[in-house]
């Protein structure tokens, strides 16, 4: 358990350093935002299999299965969703709380573009920035989980130790 909470926080930890990254530089706020977030999947994918390799070795003498490695690096993901998603509270809310603002201005121009009455779009608006927050810190936990999961479904089966293959190998 340690092992996941472990490679969790490094993970968050890069998560977080891309964020602040983006806003101290204005990345946010560009479309260059959208690929930059996707930095973060090679180490997610890293400590993911180092966490299982890990427990491979030390938790489970050598060998282990498919669903320990699946389970192992699920819990990176959600132990590293649970800090990702306190951080993005506290930077919606305290470090960066006009990117919600900038947000719901750039909906806006897109419903305008698309011609929307202008009722359903002032309700749209206000419903947006209301749940914006809420939806953007249960993304982060879930979005984290599931990530998690669906890569530990493809290094899992690389990190594996197939019945009857021993932990230690002859020399």
């Amino acid at each position: 358990m340690v092992t996941t909470i472990l490679f969790g926080l490094y993970s968050a930890g890069v998560a977080i350093v891309l964020t602040l990254i983006q806003y101290f530089t204005g990345i946010d706020r560009t479309s260059t935002a959208n690929w930059f977030a996707w930095l973060n999947v090679p180490f997610l994918v890293l400590f993911i299999w180092m966490a299982m390799k890990e427990r491979k070795q030390e938790d489970y003498g050598g060998t282990i299965s498919y669903g320990q490695c699946i389970g192992t690096g699920t819990l990176v993901g959600l132990f590293a969703g649970i800090v990702i998603a306190i951080f993005m509270y506290v930077y919606f809310t305290a470090i960066n709380p006009s990117l919600v603002d900038f947000m719901v201005q750039k909906q806006q121009a897109a419903m305008q573009a698309q011609q929307m009455d202008p009722e359903k779009m002032r309700n749209a608006m206000s419903m947006m920035k209301s749940m914006f927050i809420p939806f953007g810190v249960g993304g982060a936990l879930l979005g984290s989980v599931i990530f998690a999961l669906i890569i530990s479904l493809i290094v899992g089966a690389l990190v594996k130790t197939n019945e009857g293959e021993s932990g230690v190998k002859a020399v």
